[in-house]
């Protein structure tokens, strides 16, 4: 059983990781280094196709997070214990809270505010140097959101060592 715990545990991290590790190369690698290389509408074009191809990765990620997060609950054993109401359970209910977030979030960036981008900047010249207003607008609202997430991203982790902790 220890070693089925574990296995869940690492799949568990590794999800995570490569869900937030991914988001934070994209928003610390990949778009500085397209701002300095490509004009905006050509980059704009190259990071909506990266997020496409990313969409599957996250989103294969959230379920695995979902299962493998249930199962550590059921095999932390403080489902049986009077720690269900103490430290342990409001720090789980915050990650929760902050998960659930970062998955509506994720959701309309990906789902919403990312294809009605994509679509928008599809009409645009590659050589253009400016966006019209509204997809400038596009685009800042998504940078917004991506930082949001970046931030609920940062506190999950937080909450995932506090839990671990104890605290």
């Amino acid at each position: 059983m220890e070693i089925l715990n574990l296995l869940i545990l690492w799949l568990h991290i590794t999800a995570a990781v490569v869900w937030i590790g991914g988001n934070l190369v994209m928003a610390m690698v990949i778009v500085p280094y397209f701002k300095r290389s490509v004009s905006i509408v050509e980059r704009l074009k190259i990071l909506t196709q990266i997020g496409k191809g990313f969409e599957p990765v996250v989103w294969g990620c959230v379920l695995i997070l979902i299962f493998t997060g249930i199962c550590n609950i059921f095999s932390s054993g403080v489902l049986g214990s009077s720690e269900l109401l103490g430290s342990f359970m409001r720090t789980l209910g915050i990650k929760l809270i902050l998960v659930l977030l970062l998955i509506i979030l994720t959701g309309i960036h990906g789902f919403i505010m990312g294809p009605r981008l994509s679509q928008a900047i599809e009409t645009l010249k590659p050589e253009a140097e400016e966006l019209p207003g509204e997809i400038d607008k596009m685009r800042s609202q998504m940078a917004v959101v991506s930082s949001i997430m970046g931030v609920i991203s940062l506190l999950v982790l937080l909450a995932a060592v506090a839990l671990r902790m104890g605290i």
